[in-house]
């Protein structure tokens, strides 16, 4: 046998023995114990059984003497030597089995303390007694010779050399995406479990996975259309993609139904410094403070924030002289959408690369967002997104797995790219690189759109 793998028997038969040794020495001491406590229950029988017949004829002779008046001599005298025969059998008998003292002897009956057998109950006891521990001894005989079976199997190559696991922990990546196929394991066990779909919407909140959210929102939403944390994170996703007043009132309306959600203050707060209300912000972020007194410091920290680098979507869409190209996207559940085409496997890809003018002068942790909508529909909503690292240049592909709602791509589609310089997806600077081509045909994979500032 190869040496890496060979097994040092002797230890593990050595243990095995004398596991063995004393199973057998226990049971044998149960049993012996047993036959002693039933021997010594039938000697306590026989005694008992003499003890009582003495007493009888002692009693006889005694009535004997009193009844002496009835009888001739004769009979008095023929009666009087049967009974003392007997009692003297009797006698003798009880000494074999339970000796006397000489002083009970004397004065009569012994006393019943020395004759007196054990309970039948104590037998019982006894001989149960002695079944558990045969019972428990061959059990554990059993679990001994199975672990030492499983101890002495042969070391896996690169195995630890004590048999224990290794200690090594899981990349954290392994463990969220463990956290993620769980979530989506339980609710593809069962769909209408409005609370799973919320957790890992929450979870992609977390991860920034806006499409994510957007899916599971959407199938809440159509179970239970004002579910108030479905339209919290669903808001959040139009306040990423700049639907900045559908945002709004759906957190208002949110709000309304669960004055409780913390977040939806907020996200309304976000929104409103985003339309230029600041008031509005501060009004929301007082009342949060004011039903959540516990986090007031750091709603108050948030806001100071929000109005530093928050830029009101009015001012930005002056700046870039464009009308908000998101604009127009439904929720799920306010009504059907149009019929979409029913083929599979319909795609889009390219590059996209940045301008001269600009390159060498991003800054580093930026997000490339890339967007599909209908030919011709700039202020449409978004068929599909895909959010990329900002390094140029920068291959994509938009696919019906792309897709928000699950939709087939038109024949003919509008690309859009973002770069968000922040790296913030909640933001939407009017400076940020943009590029667009419109008429693509889907299944082109040559296209190439060159970021530049408005």
């Amino acid at each position: 046998m190869n040496a890496a793998t060979s097994v040092e028997w002797v230890p593990a038969l050595v243990v095995l023995g004398a596991g063995l040794i004393a199973g057998f020495v226990l049971v044998w001491r149960v049993l012996s114990s047993s036959r002693r406590a039933a021997k010594a229950g039938v000697a306590s029988l026989e005694a008992r059984d003499l003890a009582g017949k003495r007493e009888v004829l002692l009693r006889q002779l005694r009535e004997l003497e009193d009844t002496a008046s009835k009888r001739t001599p004769e009979q008095l005298a023929r009666e009087r030597y049967q009974l003392e025969l007997e009692t003297a059998k009797t006698l003798l008998a009880l000494e074999e089995k339970a000796p006397l003292d000489k002083e009970s002897a004397a004065s009569g009956p012994p006393k019943r303390a020395s004759l007196q057998p054990a309970p039948d109950a104590a037998r019982g006891r006894a001989g149960l007694r002695g079944f558990l521990w045969g019972v428990g001894s061959a059990a554990g005989v059993v679990l001994l010779g199975l672990f030492v079976y499983q101890s002495a199997k042969p070391r896996e190559p690169g195995g630890s050399v004590t048999g224990n696991a290794p200690m090594a922990s899981k990349p954290a990546g392994e463990a969220a995406d463990g956290e993620e196929a769980q979530l989506q394991a339980a609710v593809a066990r069962t769909p209408d479990d409005v609370e799973g779909h919320l957790a890992l919407a929450r979870l992609y909140v977390e991860r920034q996975n806006w499409m994510g959210v957007w899916n599971e929102t959407a199938r809440v939403l159509e179970r239970a259309p004002s579910n108030p944390s479905a339209l919290a994170y669903q808001s959040l996703v139009r306040l990423v993609m700049g639907q900045t007043d559908t945002a709004v009132t759906l957190l208002t309306k949110a709000l309304a139904s669960d004055p409780d959600l913390i977040d939806g203050y907020a996200y309304l707060a976000l929104g409103y410094m985003r339309l230029g209300r600041p008031r509005d912000a501060e009004a929301a972020i007082a009342t949060a403070s004011k039903r959540f007194p516990e986090r007031a410091a750091d709603l108050g920290k948030y806001l100071t924030a929000l109005k530093q680098n928050e830029t009101p979507a009015a001012q930005a869409s002056a700046a870039s002289g464009k009308p908000d190209p998101h604009a127009g996207l439904k929720t799920p559940g306010e009504g059907a959408s149009a019929a979409q085409t029913a083929s599979t496997g319909r795609r889009v890809a390219g590059t996209i690369d940045v301008d001269a003018s600009i390159r060498g002068k991003l800054p580093a942790g930026g997000i490339l967002f890339v967007f599909a909508r209908p030919a011709g529909g700039s202020e449409g909503p978004p068929i599909a997104v895909k959010r990329l690292p900002a390094r140029f240049p920068a291959t994509f592909e938009l696919s019906e797995a792309d897709s928000m709602m699950g939709q087939p791509l038109p024949d003919q589609l509008l690309i859009e790219a973002r770069l968000d310089e922040d790296g913030d997806p909640t933001t939407r600077p009017p400076t940020d690189p943009k590029a667009r081509l419109d008429r693509v045909k889907v299944g082109r994979t040559d296209l190439r759109l060159v970021l530049k500032r408005p």
